[in-house]
């Protein structure tokens, strides 16, 4: 990554259009910038993370569940009656290559069982998952400027009898996969307000309205009208219902959790360096997932980082669990058995936001048994 005096050059890198495959020129997309230093958007964990695409106008919108909001395991009324684990396995490798900084070298037990690096595990377009060489070629992000926000695509994706509660921790689930991933995490202004553009998916030009937000966290500003036809129309159909409904729109305390919950997580991003490693091969030898490959509990990712060795980690060993499920989950890893894991001091403090992280996760040394809260992110450190 570059140095933190160095000047940092970021781009978009899409492929598509008429341009796309370097038809006309030699583009400057995600795989063409590929050892150049510059960082791009990467799409690969953002699709897997709140699902379906950044062009979907039509039914997909609500039908195409993501990571986060209940592929497989909480459907909503439109998603395909034939989701599957597998299903789910596929996006938490998508997944898992955003946590690894989308390195092509880096090496992912798959689903299916096979050992690959990340440029052979394949994603949408013919295109490889891994595709950077440096962590600092990636901006890993799950919301931005353009399409909806995330908490307007979860009004989509999520059973619409989700609480307004429970719909900022899967906003603070998605931030977490974020802000634990290596390479440039990006966070859109208002995410941790669980900010709205009442559905708008491209609000470039639709004034003040549609792009406000509220600092002062009263309101999100979700249902303050239809979005501009401009590019929205099509979409009406499936909005009206939404906006119009109460029952979407988050509490001042929902929004005040929300918050408090993004600052704890960027309060253990800079706990420790072990969050920003500097180069692919000091990613490969320090981060490795558990739970991983054909047996896996697809609902949690479990990330183990060793930190002997490397200035600022402050932890010989950290471990994150994000369990996505709406029930708890227990875990059991032989490799951790005998060690001496507590949970990280930002979850112990009296003033930490997530009550349920703090009083309801925990570790069992005797077994290497992990126990994680529902639609909650944690983490867990050995000093």
């Amino acid at each position: 990554m570059p140095r933190p005096d160095a000047a940092w050059l970021i781009g978009e890198g899409w492929n598509f259009g008429e341009v796309a495959d370097g038809a006309r020129f030699v583009q400057a997309s995600q795989l063409g910038l590929n050892g150049s230093g510059i960082a791009t958007f990467s799409d690969r964990a953002r699709d897997a993370i709140r699902g379906g695409g950044a062009s979907d106008d039509d039914a997909r919108q609500v039908s195409a569940q993501g990571y986060v909001n209940g592929l497989h395991y909480d459907r909503n009324a439109a998603a395909p009656a034939d989701t599957s684990a597998t299903d789910l396995m596929r996006a938490a490798d998508l997944v898992r290559v955003g946590l690894a900084g989308s390195l092509r070298d880096f090496r992912l037990t798959t689903f299916e069982g096979r050992e690959l690096p990340l440029a052979q595990i394949p994603y949408g377009g013919g295109q490889p998952a891994g595709y950077v060489t440096s962590p600092g070629e990636v901006v890993n992000y799950v919301e931005n400027h353009d399409n909806q926000t995330l908490y307007d695509l979860n009004a989509f994706k999520l059973p619409f009898g989700t609480p307004t509660a429970e719909r900022a921790r899967v906003q603070i689930l998605a931030a977490a996969l974020n802000a634990f991933s290596q390479g440039i995490a990006y966070f859109h202004a208002g995410m941790e307000l669980l900010r709205s553009k009442s559905m708008d998916r491209n609000s470039f030009d639709s004034g003040d309205w549609f792009n406000r937000i509220d600092w002062t966290g009263q309101d999100n500003f979700f249902g303050t009208g239809l979005p501009p036809a401009r590019v929205n129309e099509p979409s009406w159909p499936l909005m009206r219902p939404l906006l119009a409904d109460p029952r979407l729109d988050p509490s001042p305390a929902d929004i005040a959790w929300s918050r408090g919950a993004f600052n704890d997580l960027l309060r253990i991003r800079s706990s420790s360096t072990l969050f920003r490693l500097q180069s692919a091969a000091a990613v490969a030898e320090r981060l490795s997932f558990l739970n991983s490959g054909p047996q896996q509990v697809p609902e949690v990712i479990v990330g183990h980082l060793r930190g002997r060795g490397l200035p600022g980690a402050n932890f010989s060993e950290l471990l994150y669990l994000v369990n996505v499920d709406t029930k708890s989950r227990a875990l059991r890893f032989e490799s951790e058995r005998g060690k001496r894991y507590v949970l990280h001091p930002v979850h112990r403090a009296s003033g930490a936001t997530d009550r349920r992280a703090a009083e309801q996760a925990g570790f069992d040394a005797a077994s290497g048994r992990f126990t994680v809260p529902a639609r909650t992110a944690v983490v867990f450190v050995v000093d």
